[in-house]
């Protein structure tokens, strides 16, 4: 599993939030949020050995997961997109003024989802076609031999 927690939030207020996993990620993600500066921007902050933290700011509205260390950050910033791109058709102007938590209920299932599309490995197109190269290049290796 790559991606283990996600959340949406407005400064320091969560609006939504999914994991799987149990952990003190929700603890840790609140101190990070703090920590955020208000502009936009892009960033990824490592925690520890086997936890990487990667977030998005928009309009004031931050985009955030938690993936394990050994994922590259394309997959997260590309969830990430997604994320950002679904919250705003679905909410538009009404974060402006969304009170703790309120969106949970109807935001969390497509960060669920969103989480287990991109952590299948099939999502990955580009490893793939790594993937299918790698392959093609040994099989080219094999009949040079012959």
């Amino acid at each position: 599993m790559s991606l283990i927690y996600a959340l949406v939030a407005r400064r320091k207020t969560v609006l939504a939030e999914f994991t799987a996993s149990s952990g003190n990620f929700p603890t840790v993600t609140r101190v990070l949020l703090s920590k955020i500066p208000p502009q936009d921007g892009k960033m990824s902050y490592v925690y520890d050995k086997s936890t990487t933290f990667h977030y998005i700011v928009d309009g004031g509205i931050t985009y955030l997961c938690m993936s394990s260390e050994m994922v590259k950050r394309r997959i997260p910033f590309a969830f990430l997109d997604d994320i950002k791109t679904r919250f705003q058709q679905q909410f538009g102007g009404a974060v402006d003024t969304a009170l703790p938590f309120s969106l949970n209920e109807s935001f969390s299932p497509v960060l669920r989802r969103q989480i287990e599309h991109f952590n299948d490995p099939g999502t990955d197109k580009i490893q793939n076609m790594k993937n299918e190269l790698s392959d093609i290049k040994g099989v080219m290796v094999n009949n040079i031999e012959k």
